[in-house]
């Protein structure tokens, strides 16, 4: 099976957004906290304010010093979401800073990231994953999954989200002997964050990329290697221009839908 087009997709979903945002009155807002100068985090959010205002929501971008320390941190993120439809951090963040502090400072109505345990929105990026699988009518009732990375951002609630949805989902990582798990599976998902770590598979089904890697010239990839997967695959999702805008996507969703939710 072929999926669909992302950019089309993508570029639909916005229209509804800004339909949606129309009859709510007042834009949505999202506050974007930012820890530190990274060029990868400086484009990635230049990317998300983009997005968000051209269908309508006002995104700030909060920017703290790379040496604030975790209390400060969590104190100022408190503080800057009072008046925020939704609130989002952007990831990574320094060592001294734990990811799990910080999320636990963001009220859960606001998580439009869907970090936090008690949000109720979908994390973004499996949230964008199974958006986009619903769009190209991909029934996942009893297909067999592979996912590639066991983290808390991608691998685990996707795994999650996937049983929920009737299929039978296998999670792998380092440890996995791939080629016991790849063989047989409808679709595969790699999330590891590795340049050329899927290759030399014979690969016959739907990948979704996540990864996303600077290889040394500059360019973007994802996790698998073209040159030896693609020519086999029948489809998978581009990096850049995959799962990057439907995670955006997801994360428009959930602000619109979180303002939707204030004026109700």
């Amino acid at each position: 099976m072929v999926l669909g087009n992302i950019k089309e997709y993508t570029k639909a979903l916005k229209e509804q957004f800004k339909d949606r945002i129309a009859t709510i009155g007042d834009a949505p807002k999202l506050a974007i906290i930012q820890v530190g100068n990274i060029e990868a985090s400086n484009r990635y959010i230049k990317n998300k304010v983009k997005d968000c205002e051209e269908v309508g929501i006002i995104a700030d971008v909060y920017q703290y010093p790379e040496d604030i320390t975790e209390h400060e941190l969590c104190e100022n993120i408190k503080f800057d979401q009072e008046h925020y439809d939704g609130v989002i951090v952007q990831l990574p963040l320094p060592p001294h800073i734990r990811e799990k502090a910080v999320v636990a400072a963001i009220d859960p109505l606001k998580d439009v990231d869907g970090f936090h345990i008690d949000s109720p929105y979908p994390p973004a990026t499996p949230g964008g994953i199974m958006m986009y699988l619903k769009h190209c009518n991909f029934d996942l009732t009893g297909k067999d999954v592979v996912i590639i990375g066991r983290s808390n951002i991608v691998g685990k609630p996707l795994a999650r989200m996937m049983t929920d949805a009737d299929a039978t989902v296998t999670l792998c990582h380092s440890k996995s002997k791939l080629s016991n798990h790849l063989y047989g599976a409808d679709l595969i998902v790699t999330a590891v964050g590795k340049a050329g770590f899927l290759n030399c598979y014979p690969i016959h089904v739907p990948v979704i990329d996540v990864g996303i890697n600077r290889l040394e010239n500059g360019k973007l990839c994802g996790d698998v290697d073209f040159e030896n997967v693609e020519p086999k695959a029948s489809y998978i999702t581009p990096v850049p221009g995959g799962v990057g805008p439907m995670t955006v996507a997801m994360l428009m969703q959930n602000t619109v839908t979180a303002a939707e939710k204030k004026i109700k």
